[in-house]
């Protein structure tokens, strides 16, 4: 069994300001934050590793002057145990919590997501912006068939779902993730309509052309990713249908829009949450 080390540090950052990518990149397993005496302390779970290493990432994450603490603990299924520390979001008529939080009887939507870090759960920046968007488009478009692009733990499939009562695909190149969105799909009762699929934008977006395009596409993934997807995307999405992309900074924002508007897109609204920027575009009509 693969020892597990805790990492115990204190930061006035919030968890949605953290690099989700880098997380990932380096095998963390789960991040909680959690108030002490008034002060914000992070709980930060990853498989063992030397001081030096741990050291970078703090580094990374926090600053390089950033004291932390580290212990050895008992291996345990920490990504469920993470989500005990994550508190329910409340958007505009929609509810988003866990296993370990009751439903919000007085919204119109719940949506039950199990996912180990904030990435996934509402809690980060991208995520939430993409949450906003829905809301704020519901009223002004009709969808009945949506792709996820990065669907992560399939929250932002199911919340397209729940508004339009819709079909849709997610898709992702993570097969974890797949694993998590498909039980997370199958939790909210949406598995009729919503189907994951393992698969790569950038080079197999040809499995997902059909005689009937998507009218809404949402991609909250790396930027770079998606300005490399922007033809895959231009080609996938219906006449005046509606895109909602994610997963980039106010730096790397015009970079992403530009890339778009330079296919004909119309940048209608943009959401920023913690410097994380969320773009709704309408596709050209030609």
């Amino acid at each position: 069994m693969t020892d597990i080390v805790e990492i115990l540090i204190k930061s006035d950052k919030s968890i949605t300001e953290l690099d989700d990518d880098f997380l990932f990149s380096h095998n963390v397993l789960s991040v909680s934050q959690y108030t002490y005496n008034g002060e914000l302390y992070f709980n930060i779970l990853f498989d063992e590793k030397e001081r030096s290493y741990i050291k970078k990432i703090i580094s990374k994450l926090f600053g390089s002057s950033q004291d932390f603490r580290i212990n050895k603990v008992e291996n345990k299924n920490w990504v469920l145990e993470s989500q005990k520390t994550l508190e329910p979001l409340s958007f505009n008529g929609l509810y988003i919590h866990n296993d370990g939080h009751k439903k919000d009887k007085n919204k119109k939507i719940n949506i039950c997501v199990n996912e180990g870090l904030a990435f996934g759960t509402g809690h980060h920046g991208t995520t939430a912006g993409c949450v906003n968007a829905l809301l704020e488009i519901q009223k002004t478009i009709n969808v009945k068939y949506f792709l996820d692009i990065g669907t992560g733990s399939g929250l932002l499939s199911i919340a397209a779902n729940k508004i339009w009562k819709c079909r849709g695909i997610g898709i992702d190149h993570d097969k974890k993730s797949i694993e998590v969105a498909r039980n997370n799909i199958i939790k909210n009762n949406c598995r009729n309509k919503v189907k994951v699929r393992l698969l790569d934008i950038t080079t197999e977006s040809y499995k997902l052309r059909c005689s009937v395009k998507f009218d809404l596409i949402m991609i909250n993934i790396l930027a770079n990713v998606i300005v490399q997807a922007k033809w895959e995307i231009a080609n996938l999405i219906s006449k005046n249908g509606i895109l909602i992309v994610s997963g980039f900074t106010k730096e790397q924002k015009k970079k992403v829009r530009v890339s778009y508007q330079n296919l004909g897109f119309i940048v209608l609204r943009d959401f920023t949450i913690n410097n994380w920027v969320t773009l709704v575009m309408r596709a050209p009509n030609f």
